[in-house]
Formats: structure tokens, C-alpha cells, sequence
């Protein structure tokens, strides 16, 4: 998932010295590649019995700029991510599927109509403030596709499957072994209403320590909910709780420059996201309690290598 959905969990370069500073020319960024073992968008797992598939691979470039007096205090930040999923896209079962069944309408129209969730194209720009104890980020994303785009495509018909949202993110380290934080995201185009992702996260190292650190453990606390941002879907999520998981990652630094973190997050649903399970067409048309779009419980498995500059 970037959260925002695109990359590897952000790693603070204030906990892991061996990460470079900014440069003397103020730009610095990352380029990341990766995998899941499951297609997950802002903490659901998507089913595979109605996704008809599994995995999905992603790219992201992130940039920064440093624009303050001091180094490393104000800056912009962008980063362009694509995520792809590799076998199936297919969400709430294709319209075929529904005409083999005779699963029709009284006008010869299937009652399960295709609900693809295409690949996914984000784009994000924010101005950041960090400060001894943490960032305080203000931005806005675009989406084209995904779970998101989904949601805008067929449960509130929109002619695209694109959002844009305005969020802001506070991120605050106490110390060097915790953080936590929280994106506050108001969707206003393609769906409207909030989300809410809160995240505690502790740090250990593994192998090494302070520059000399070759490998670290993350251990993350998370879940996304929503206000506002199914008031008018069609079979879709209820608002409040969507989501909730832990997430071990463990970073590798084989150089200071190029990272490879294995990790691995249990993901449960929240309130909001079981309305679908209860509300799946597939599931009343054809009385099958696994054909629902997101599982109740999920293991997923990623590895991602990110090289910085």
C-alpha cells in the first residue's frame, strides 16, 4: 500500500545514520522496486477468490528537495509511484461469469457486473517541516486505478477511476527505538470524505549499530478508517474502521546507499470493511461465502530494494 501506498516503509534517516543527508546541491531522493504476495490498499487485503488473483508489483521514484536556510528543515517532496497487479484484476466477479451462471435480471442483464481494479498511478507533492522530534508534511495525491480508483469507477460512477486528495501527515520520534504518526487524507474529486491512518512504529537494531548498522528490525502498529466515504457507495465499505494489521520489516543495508528490506504484515478488517463481505452481490447471487472482496484475515509477504541518492 503508498502511504501513502507506493514504496517501502519510510525509514528515518534521524534513527539510521548510515542513510545520507541531503546533498550540498539540495536534491536527494530514492528508487524503489518491489513485491507483495497480496494486492492491499490502505491495509485490505483484496480476496483472491474475487480479485482472481494475488500478487503485485510496484516502482517508485521519490525526490527532495531542500528549500529552507537551515539543512534539513524545509523541503519538497514528490514521488511518482506504479503498481501493478500480476495475475487477475477482477473485482466482484466479471459480467461472463454472472451469463454462465444465469445469474440475470428480468431485462437479460447480468446481476454481477465487472469491477476491475486496474493497476495503480500515483503522484504525490507536499511541502515538508521537519524538526529534531519528527515532520510535519502538507500535500496532495493524485490516484489513477487501485483500490481508490475502484471506489470512484463503479460505486460512484465516475467516467475515470481517479482521486485526488489533500492530506496531512504528522510524524513525531520521541526517541530513536519509537515513532508515531498520523495521515489525515480528505478525498474532494472522484469520491469524497476522510481517512484516517494512525501508526506506531519501534526500532531495534539487528546486526551493528548507529553507523556501523548493517540490519534493523521495524515493528509497526497501524490502521486506516474512514468518515464520510461510503455515505453514498453501492455495496461497498461502511465508514469507521477498514483496516487493521502489524507489520515486521527488516532492513538490510548492503551499502549505505542501497537498501533490501524483507517484510511481512498481518492484516485484519475492520467494522466498515466486513459491510462488503455481508453485502457482496456475488456472495447472494450465488451463495458462496467466499466469494467476498477482501479477506478477514491476511498474511502478506513483500521485499522491496531501494536504492538512494
Amino acid at each position: 500500500m503508498l502511504t501513502p501506498v507506493m514504496a517501502a516503509e519510510p525509514i528515518s534517516a534521524e534513527a539510521f545514520a548510515q542513510l545520507p543527508a541531503l546533498s550540498a546541491k539540495r536534491l536527494s531522493g530514492s528508487f524503489t522496486m518491489g513485491y507483495d504476495t497480496n494486492y492491499v490498499g490502505r491495509g485490505l487485503v483484496i480476496s483472491h477468490s474475487v480479485a482472481e488473483g494475488d500478487s503485485s508489483e510496484l516502482a517508485a521514484l521519490k525526490l527532495n528537495y531542500d528549500i529552507g536556510r537551515k539543512q534539513q528543515q524545509w523541503s519538497i517532496d514528490s514521488a511518482i509511484a506504479y503498481r501493478a497487479v500480476s495475475s487477475g484484476h477482477t473485482m466482484y466477479g466479471p459480467a461472463p461469469y454472472a451469463k454462465v451462471n444465469g445469474l440475470m435480471d428480468l431485462y437479460g442483464q447480468p446481476h454481477i457486473q465487472q469491477r476491475n481494479v486496474e493497476n495503480e498511478f500515483a503522484v504525490l507533492t507536499a511541502v515538508k517541516y521537519s524538526g529534531k522530534k519528527g515532520h510535519v508534511s502538507l500535500g496532495h495525491e493524485f490516484v489513477h486505478g487501485g483500490l481508490l480508483g475502484a471506489f470512484a469507477k463503479h460505486f460512484r460512477q465516475q467516467s475515470a477511476s481517479c482521486v485526488n486528495e489533500v492530506y496531512l501527515e504528522t510524524v513525531w520520534t520521541p526517541a530513536k527505538w519509537a515513532e508515531a504518526g498520523h495521515t489525515l487524507r480528505l478525498s474532494f474529486q472522484g469520491v469524497q470524505g476522510w481517512w484516517f491512518e494512525p501508526y506506531v512504529t519501534f526500532k531495534a537494531p539487528i546486526i551493528g549499530r548507529d553507523e556501523h548498522m548493517k540490519m534493523a528490525g521495524l515493528l509497526t502498529f497501524a490502521m486506516s478508517a474512514t468518515a464520510n466515504y461510503f455515505d453514498e457507495g453501492h455495496n461497498a465499505n461502511a465508514n469507521g474502521a477498514q483496516a487493521f494489521w502489524i507489520k515486521l520489516s527488516t532492513p538490510f543495508f548492503a551499502t549505505k546507499r542501497f537498501v533490501i528490506t524483507p517484510a511481512v504484515s498481518f492484516n485484519w478488517l475492520g467494522a466498515g470493511a466486513q459491510k462488503a463481505a455481508k453485502t457482496s452481490l456475488l456472495r447472494a447471487y450465488t451463495n458462496d461465502s467466499t466469494l467476498v472482496p477482501y479477506r478477514n484475515f491476511g498474511v502478506v509477504g513483500s521485499v522491496t530494494c531501494t536504492c538512494v541518492f
